[in-house]
């Protein structure tokens, strides 16, 4: 009878490989994970209040990862937010310096097997808050300024 039993117990050891392979294809993974960037957040209470607070300062800047088929082609688009960026900002507010820091990355990516094989993107938003300062004693000189940074 054709060989049925054998066939029979090829099908069934093929059976879970065929529903692996399927549900790799089928399977989504969508994440949206937002989190401080450096992992945790410091709190410092300061003993002397020798500044006056300006205002807050808060950055964005968006950066784009893709890769190609199977990943081998891979590219980086935009920018992070950097400690320049804030002080920057904080500059334009005619403030001394910036305390109280914070680095937040949100991530917006979809990863499945079938976007593996035709290429995938991930998304990082990245947003700097700080507080804008100026010192209520300036010193003579000694402190580097912010408004040589004015753009």
């Amino acid at each position: 009878m054709f060989g049925g039993r054998r066939s029979g117990k090829k099908m069934a050891r093929l059976l879970p490989l065929m529903a692996l392979i399927s549900g790799g294809l089928c399977a989504c993974t969508t994440v949206n994970y937002t989190s401080a960037f450096t992992g945790k957040t410091d709190r410092v209470r300061l003993a002397h209040k020798n500044f006056v607070i300006v205002g807050p300062v808060t950055v964005q800047a968006v950066e784009k990862h893709s890769a190609g088929p199977l990943g081998i082609v891979k590219t980086v688009e935009g920018s992070k937010v950097t400690y320049t960026s804030l002080i920057q900002k904080a500059a334009n507010m005619e403030a001394d310096d910036i305390i109280d820091v914070r680095i937040d990355v949100n991530t917006v990516s979809k990863t499945t097997l079938a976007e593996w094989l035709t290429g995938w993107t991930r998304t990082y938003t990245f947003t700097g808050t700080a507080i804008a300062i100026r010192f209520a004693v300036q010193d003579s000189g000694d402190m580097p300024r912010l408004d040589t940074l004015k753009r």
